[in-house]
């Protein structure tokens, strides 16, 4: 018996040692310089997520896709809750709620801003963009929370961590979520609305390397080959011949092609044949 009273004695003893030591830890230093830089990090991101919430507004109206809306908003709505929690924390420290001006994710958003002003509307070139800019965000989010979490731990703030772990989680989600979206759809479609058009011969136009040796100028036999009759040959900034009805049988040789520069030279080598 006693060694059982023995033993529950010196679990409680060992119970309260880690209190006391939470409680030392709190004491020593977050009266310091840790306390005031984690204070200031925190009005800097409460900043951040007022200003991403603007961001996101923008981002949301450009979008093309109602995934990629509907992703946007999603992250809207989190960002609003993550914006209470922060709050929170400001009132388990004393301190009232403030803002520091973040010139990081004011440079963030900026360049997000670029990205979609320089791709076309209504194209999923744009909401390609438009994830790359939102992950960013993110990514910078991720690492501010993750760093916050770990100083709040250390300064003994175990509630206040755990609160700051619990925004991290939903940015990593996020993250992972655009990611998916970009590979599973947005960047494939994207790609497709970039590929080129080969022009068909009911437009008249060929692009040599595009065409197999048997068919340059048309199918053999017809009244097709380059040129358009007007002195124009090929545009020096464009390989695009034009189609200029004279029999392909008059020219012998194919690699005498690479020689006409304009009706004449046809000329020419209709006379030589």
């Amino acid at each position: 018996m006693d060694s059982i009273n023995q033993s529950a004695r010196s679990q409680l003893h060992g119970k309260d040692i880690t209190k006391n030591r939470q409680s030392a830890r709190f004491n020593e230093k977050f009266s310091g310089k840790l306390k005031e830089f984690f204070v200031e990090e925190l009005k800097d991101i409460y900043f951040a997520e007022e200003e991403i919430l603007k961001g996101l507004d923008k981002m949301e109206a450009a979008a093309v896709s109602l995934s990629l809306k509907e992703s946007i908003r999603d992250h809207h709505r989190e960002t609003e809750e993550q914006i209470e929690r922060l709050k929170e924390i400001f009132q388990l420290i004393g301190k009232e709620p403030s803002k520091k001006k973040c010139e990081a994710i004011i440079g963030i958003l900026k360049e997000g801003e670029t990205m979609i002003e320089d791709t076309d509307e209504e194209s999923m070139v744009r909401d390609a963009a438009i994830i790359i800019a939102c992950q960013k965000v993110e990514h910078y989010e991720i690492a501010t929370y993750g760093s916050l979490a770990e100083l709040a731990r250390t300064l003994g703030l175990d509630e206040v961590a755990d609160i700051l772990e619990e925004t991290l989680e939903e940015e990593k989600s996020t993250d992972v979520g655009l990611t998916e979206l970009a590979v599973e759809s947005v960047n494939e479609e994207a790609k497709e609305e970039g590929e080129e058009t080969i022009p068909t011969n009911d437009a008249n136009i060929y692009r040599k390397e595009d065409l197999p040796e048997s068919d340059y100028g048309g199918p053999k036999g017809s009244d097709r080959t380059y040129g358009d009759g007007t002195d124009r040959g090929t545009d020096e900034d464009d390989d695009t011949m034009y189609i200029e009805e004279v029999d392909i049988e008059d020219i012998e040789d194919i690699d005498d092609m690479e020689d006409v520069e304009d009706l004449d030279d046809m000329e020419d080598l209709d006379e030589e044949g």
